[in-house]
């Protein structure tokens, strides 16, 4: 077996993640896998705190890497972790949507690059996501290095304890090399939807269902706030209030021509 590097708690209120790379942790130290190695609370006192950067810097790690060894708290945890992950010949890198929000699982890669495509085919989620990458992200300094490296987003920071399984039995199933049976949906390009005002958002939409262009995803402040293009929605604000500093709205893709 390949050499394989799973993280989570690179965002401290991503609970839901953290508590999922415990229950892999636990599957690969019952079985003695020395292949495998989970990190599950890479920004540990972000995670004990339950918010997104680290309390003692206020940086967000997934924006710093590789970091520096003589840094701040954050810029040496990014430091230690990425000198680790060079090492290793695989990243899965899990991730949640943040608060009052979920999407449906998927790897956010550099599909550009075959070998995470391939990576895409064997971890065998049905959705994968083309991304280019905000740079001093995890995944993408790795796979600048040409280590085969994903985020896989999936649930809410709330938990969503469904979507989450099912990124537990795949991630489980890619380690005991199970066979896949159903086909990865490509997708090209995708877009957080953020309109300018706020208020109360009220979906009008389903979570993992096509869109046409131009129609109506939700109802901000009893405003319409429609698809951006014909697409497939990844990810959908629950009902709750909106603010468009920090959140988004939706996140629509669309499929490789």
């Amino acid at each position: 077996m390949k050499k394989t590097l799973i993280t989570a708690g690179v965002h401290g209120a991503e609970i839901g993640s953290v508590l999922i790379a415990r229950e892999i942790k636990g599957w690969v130290e019952s079985q003695d896998i020395t292949d495998v190695e989970v990190i599950p609370e890479v920004n540990l006192e972000a995670v004990e705190n339950k918010q997104r950067e680290n309390p003692e810097d206020g940086k967000d790690l997934n924006r710093i890497f590789p970091g520096d060894e003589n840094g701040t708290k954050s810029e040496r945890i990014a430091n230690r972790i990425f000198q680790k992950a060079k090492d290793f010949d695989r990243l899965i890198d899990l991730h949640t949507y943040g608060k009052n929000s979920r999407c449906v699982p998927y790897m956010l890669t550099n599909l550009k690059e075959d070998y995470n495509r391939k990576f895409c085919e064997n971890v065998g989620l049905n959705n994968a996501v083309q991304t280019g990458g905000t740079g001093g992200q995890l995944f993408i300094e790795t796979s600048n290095l040409g280590i085969p490296s994903m985020i896989i987003e999936a649930g809410g920071a709330e938990w969503y304890r469904d979507e989450l399984e099912s990124v537990k039995r795949a991630v489980l199933g890619f380690i005991f090399d199970q066979e896949i049976d159903d086909e990865v949906t490509y997708y090209e390009y995708y877009e957080r939807v953020r309109p300018d005002s706020q208020g109360f958002f009220e979906p009008k939409k389903e979570l993992g269902t096509p869109v046409k262009k131009g129609e109506i995803l939700g109802l901000l402040a009893e405003e319409p706030v429609r698809a951006p293009f014909t697409g497939f929605i990844l990810g959908l604000k629950t009902p709750s209030e909106y603010r468009p500093e920090d959140e988004s709205i939706a996140a629509v893709a669309r499929k490789e021509r």
